[in-house]
């Protein structure tokens, strides 16, 4: 619930995809001799990222990442605990342990959920953001700031955030793109059934309505967690799909469920590649529901043969009223293999080559 109206309203704020903010960040750290440099605030709704997408970057340029959840913290937190100075005799602040040493190498300061930390607390970041300092502590140059917070129309708890503050930070609204996310996904090791899944219904990659009393809905977060529940899907259905509901709530569980049913009528991936008899699916969501299985199979079976067998099962989809979930197929085969940094054992493959002439305006 928000508390009295925030100065900004994020709505306003240009949208960005994960990668582009990615990009922007990457030009900071390209400039991080420049000590005041611009923070960036990511806000969006819950689950979509903001976190995660910090946590990658700082992994991706091997940077230091401190992560403080404001909210949790107390003003004296920051500030650091008076002591007596002998000589001087006079008190001065020792600062926090978590916060960067003088001589630490570049990295990222990340102030989750900023704007949920009572006024109190905010105003102790406030001195850190606007003059890199707080007490005698300096920020190390080499250091970016990066903010992130809810949005006021997420029924999240949210303060007003000063203007002043606000205005250190260059604002982005984060936005949802499905095909980052497949690519994040194949790279990930994602349940291929949910990577299916969200390509055959991609509004349910992230559905959030504040206006719900829903506690569970799907977004990137959610998703990925139920991917970690795959595992119990063959060991304990019932329980999976009670685990399922709870995390994306009833509505887009039982429409994962009713597709992960096809799985049960389909030919076996196995057999696909292995070039035994099988007939191809008729209803498209158990096309894209065999998809999945299909490409995982490619990716942890490629010779020369399975590469062959993967391409004769696309190209029985050609001439049918189905010719565009071959397409489908190459491309999401593609991308697989580009997340697992193996892009080249399809597409120098001969089975590909060939195909690839017969569809090459149908793929660019």
């Amino acid at each position: 619930m928000a508390k009295g109206q925030d100065s900004l309203n994020p709505s306003s704020f240009p949208q960005a995809t994960i990668s582009q903010v990615k990009r922007m960040l990457q030009v900071l750290v390209n400039d991080l001799s420049i000590a005041e440099s611009q923070g960036i605030f990511l806000w969006g709704p819950p689950g979509i990222g903001k976190s995660s997408l910090v946590k990658q970057f700082a992994k991706e340029h091997g940077m230091k990442l401190i992560d403080l959840r404001l909210p949790l913290m107390d003003p004296v937190d920051l500030r650091g605990l008076p002591m007596v100075d002998k000589d001087s005799r006079k008190a001065v602040w020792l600062p926090p342990d978590f916060l960067p040493d003088p001589d630490e190498d570049p990295g990222i300061l990340f102030l989750d959920e900023i704007n949920a930390a009572p006024p109190s607390v905010q105003a102790s970041a406030y001195q850190l953001v606007l003059d890199r300092r707080i007490g005698n502590y300096r920020l190390p140059e080499g250091w970016i700031v990066i903010a992130a917070g809810n949005r006021t129309t997420d029924r999240s708890v949210a303060y007003r955030l000063p203007t002043a503050l606000s205005n250190r930070f260059t604002h982005f609204e984060i936005q949802v793109d499905v095909e980052e996310w497949i690519k994040w996904a194949w790279e990930q090791n994602i349940d291929p059934y949910i990577i299916s899944f969200i390509r055959f219904t991609p509004d349910l990659l992230m559905k959030f309505n504040p206006q719900s009393n829903q506690n569970a809905f799907p977004t990137p977060r959610s998703w990925e967690f139920v991917s970690r529940l795959r595992p119990l899907r063959d060991e304990d259905f019932s329980l999976y799909l009670k685990a399922v509901k709870g995390t994306i709530g009833d509505v887009a569980a039982q429409q994962f469920i009713v597709f992960l049913n096809y799985r049960d009528t389909l030919p076996d991936p196995k057999d696909i590649l292995e070039g035994q008899p099988y007939e191809i699916p008729k209803q498209i969501d158990a096309q894209f529901a065999l998809m999945g299985g299909l490409i995982m199979e490619l990716l942890q079976r490629n010779e020369e043969k399975h590469i062959d067998n993967f391409f004769a099962y696309v190209a029985q989809y050609e001439e049918t009223h189905y010719a565009d979930h071959a397409v489908v197929l190459v491309r999401e085969a593609i991308q697989a293999f580009v997340g697992k940094g193996k892009r080249e054992i399809i597409t120098n493959s001969p089975a590909f080559l060939s195909w690839l002439k017969r569809n090459k305006k149908a793929l660019l």
